[in-house]
């Protein structure tokens, strides 16, 4: 005699199995100082789909970052500075109707993102020029381009800057100064 299984239970066992062993080794990679992370890390998790958060640890956000754009009016005369915010003050209300928080969410991340590789690129071929063909620079870029321009034909130049301290008793630092770029 022949066993039948319902084909819906086979699915179902399928993806429970799929969906519990993601879960497990998402639990074992959040401690990645053993050799069951490494190989998961590195043998199987192919396409990044194993998620690590690290929110507060091993290495917690200790600055500011400060993005700032201004325009070329002339060859000789720029606008002042400005600072887009990439963070914002919470109210009372945040919690129940925020609906600029994934819009300034992704762009720190995003500014989060061009810090980190900026190492990268001086590392691989000293030339940082590269960086401008990267995603999260495109991705700055337009954001900065986003705000009313000077003049009909904007050049558009941006900084990232870092601070740290809640008293900002230092200046910030320079990190990273854009090219002038046609928008």
């Amino acid at each position: 005699m022949m066993l039948k299984l319902n084909p819906s239970v086979s699915y179902e066992f399928v993806v429970t199995v799929f969906l519990s062993c993601w879960f497990i080794a998402t639990i074992v990679c959040q401690f990645k100082d053993n050799k069951v992370s490494s190989f998961i890390m590195e043998k199987i998790d192919l396409f990044s789909l194993i998620p690590l958060w690290t929110f507060f640890a091993p290495n917690p956000g200790k600055t500011d970052y400060h993005l700032l754009f201004r325009d070329k009016i002339t060859d000789v005369d720029y606008s002042e500075w400005q600072e887009m915010e990439i963070t914002e003050e919470r109210t009372f209300w945040s919690w129940l109707w925020n609906p600029e928080k994934r819009d300034k969410k992704v762009l720190a991340d995003i500014v989060q993102s061009l810090v980190a590789t900026i190492p990268n690129y001086r590392k691989a071929n000293g030339n940082i020029n590269l960086l401008m063909f990267s995603m999260p620079y495109i991705i700055v870029l337009h954001a900065v381009s986003q705000y009313k321009k000077q003049s009909e034909k904007c050049f558009r130049q941006f900084m990232l800057a870092e601070s740290s301290g809640y008293q900002k008793r230092t200046d910030p630092a320079l990190i990273l100064l854009s090219v002038f770029h046609q928008i």
